[in-house]
């Protein structure tokens, strides 16, 4: 009795057995009147990568190696794309490029197709979106830090611009700006950094940026802002002397130093010759007072004055508001002493200050010269000037500076 038994149990495991195989043959074959249908393998791991007005699906191959094709759906099926399916290895990637959509979101069917022409069961890839001028529309160039958007160093000129941190998927900015040699140059701020420095910059110039985007990671299309942004004004604001002016004093030098007595010429500086009227008419605008100044004097003081006398040094600053600074020393006299800026590469005469290329101009006389004067001028564009004195003195005169500053405010 106990044999009969286990052996109606094990027919019934039997009969359960077959019957679930059946049920499971029915998921890759359907019964029909004049034979089976075959279902071909199906891709997996199905994606998409972002594009402009166009998409690029991606998947793994279905491993069947009876598959020669794929089918690709879109548009409730109105739309179709059949592509040959070159292997069977399913760590291989499938990429197939969907162009000419429109903006917005797209579901796709793929179905693989056997060489008898089966066709497999649709794998979709849903909520495909397509970029397009509506995105590129809302994005803007990165922003700069606002309270410190660059940082000058006022003696090398170097200039480093200060960015804020992107705010989505930046890919790179563009920097464009003109060097000293007006050359321009084009540099990529990547998205990890927030600064970069411009090399041997020329101030007055414009920096114009540009900033480029993605959608979504992995997108086969960059979206580049359509407007370019101009930076803020980039000023050198400081002591600027020692890029522009050589030998500017404390002490002035001189440029004959094989002399040792008092009398001789400024180092750098250009002069004329009324202002040599000392040494026999051979030498003068320089004296070893002060440790070393610029100086105009009467002949051996009791002599005859200077007329129209002129010490300058020219230079080339780019555009931008400026002051010089200049300090009075020693002085006596009937004095018509004119401190100049002017435009180009010389000074007006004593007679002309007013109606010449004259950028700024302070006069004083006996009673007025003494102490520090400054000189505000403004450059709308890159302009050599010449800054120095004009200066006319009667007998028993004399007249001494001994320091000039260049700033740029």
């Amino acid at each position: 009795m106990k044999i009969y038994i286990k052996n109606i149990i094990c027919l019934l495991l039997i009969a359960i057995a077959i019957s679930g195989c059946s049920k499971m043959d029915e998921n890759y074959k359907k019964l029909e009147k004049g034979g089976e249908i075959i279902y071909p393998g199906v891709i997996s791991n199905q994606n998409y990568l972002a594009g402009n007005l166009r998409t690029m699906l991606i998947w793994n191959p279905s491993p069947d190696p009876k598959i020669v094709k794929y089918k690709i759906y879109w548009n409730n099926k109105q739309d179709s794309l059949t592509i040959t399916a070159t292997n069977h290895n399913p760590a291989d990637t499938v990429k197939v490029l969907i162009p000419n959509l429109v903006e917005g979101t797209y579901s796709f069917n793929v179905y693989s197709i056997d060489d008898a022409g089966h066709i497999s069961i649709p794998l979709n890839i849903n909520s495909v979106r397509v970029f397009g001028a509506v995105y590129e529309s809302a994005l803007f160039n990165r922003g700069y830090n606002a309270d410190t958007p660059f940082i000058v160093n006022i003696l090398t000129g170097t200039v480093q611009l200060k960015f804020n941190p992107p705010d989505s998927i930046n890919i790179k900015t563009v920097i464009n700006y003109t060097d000293n040699a007006n050359k321009t140059h084009a540099l990529i701020l990547k998205p990890d950094s927030n600064k970069i420095t411009l090399p041997d910059f020329q101030f007055g110039t414009a920096v114009t940026y540009q900033s480029s985007y993605i959608p979504l990671k992995g997108a086969i299309d960059t979206f580049t802002v359509q407007a370019i942004s101009t930076y803020p004004t980039i000023k050198r604001i400081g002591d600027i002397t020692a890029l522009y002016i050589k030998n500017p004093g404390n002490p002035f030098l001189r440029s004959d130093v094989e002399h040792t007595d008092k009398w001789g010429y400024p180092l750098y500086w250009s002069y004329n010759t009324n202002v040599l009227n000392q040494d026999g008419d051979t030498r003068g605008g320089w004296s070893t007072d002060n440790n070393g100044c610029i100086h105009f004097e009467a002949e051996n003081y009791s002599g005859n004055g200077v007329n129209n006398g002129k010490v300058y040094q020219t230079f080339t600053l780019p555009a931008g508001n400026y002051a010089i600074d200049v300090q009075t020393a020693g002085y006596g006299g009937s004095i018509n002493a004119n401190e100049v800026v002017a435009a180009g590469t010389s000074l007006p005469d004593i007679t002309a200050l007013s109606t010449g290329n004259t950028l700024a101009w302070f006069h004083g006389d006996q009673n007025s010269i003494g102490g520090l004067h400054t000189l505000n001028f403004t450059l709308t564009q890159n302009a050599t000037v010449t800054f120095g004195w004009v200066v006319s003195t009667d007998s028993y005169t004399y007249l001494q500076f001994t320091s000039v500053k260049l700033r740029s405010l």
